[in-house]
């Protein structure tokens, strides 16, 4: 049993942009999918952080009139958003794909927690379908180092399958976006003026479980 010839060449693409982490064996998968790091590969990555291509509001640096406070602080939390291609149909076999599995990794470069989720949306900014059906998850703060100019990274990886039902509608679907929120930011006042430096890292790669086709 071989893969068709084009599906074959997409894949051996692919597999070149292969990284380490994808090879890893998953912390857990159905009974019925086998992990084969041969048809796994990387979707994109991406930094992100308190700017405005973050999708964060950049006017909120400016300092409260009665706090002398940056007015960031003063909120409740702080929402940085990621973004990374997808492109499902360029496959073309996609009534071949039984199941994806996506692994998703994110570094903390921030001192607070964060909750995160992901989404799948169309050319029209639409979410199709989100990443993890149990709601957000929460990422660990990043662990500060010196006087607070760099962090450590926190890093959490989790994976996401997605059935035949689910994998149809992602065929519309031209990337994915992780927002991720900032819970209770600003606990530390000496750190303040490092934020605008801090930021987190996105990774993305999917595990494809194809049906092989004996080529005629």
């Amino acid at each position: 049993m071989r893969l068709p010839y084009q599906t074959f060449w997409k894949v051996f693409g692919l597999l070149i942009l292969l990284t380490s982490c994808l090879k890893e064996m998953p912390e857990s998968t159905p009974q019925n999918l086998v992990w084969n790091p041969a048809l796994a590969f990387p979707l994109g990555s991406d930094q992100f952080g308190m700017n405005a291509h973050s999708g964060f509001d950049t006017t909120l640096f400016a300092l409260d009139s009665i706090t002398q406070l940056p007015e960031w602080v003063t909120r409740m939390e702080v929402v940085m958003e990621g973004r990374v291609k997808f492109d499902l149909a360029s496959l073309n076999q996609l009534d071949e794909i039984n199941q994806l599995l996506f692994r998703v990794g994110i570094y903390n470069g921030f001192p607070e927690r964060a909750l995160a989720q992901a989404y799948f949306l169309n050319a029209d900014s639409v979410a199709i379908d989100s990443m993890f059906v149990n709601g957000a998850i929460i990422v660990p703060p990043g662990e500060v180092t010196g006087n607070g100019e760099t962090i450590d990274p926190a890093v959490i990886r989790k994976n996401a399958v997605f059935e035949e039902e689910r994998i149809a509608p992602l065929q519309d679907a031209i990337e994915i976006l992780l927002r991720a929120v900032l819970i209770d930011p600003g606990a530390d006042s000496t750190l303040y003026p490092y934020y605008p430096g801090y930021h987190m890292d996105l990774e993305v790669g999917v595990m494809l479980d194809l049906t092989l086709t004996e080529e005629l």
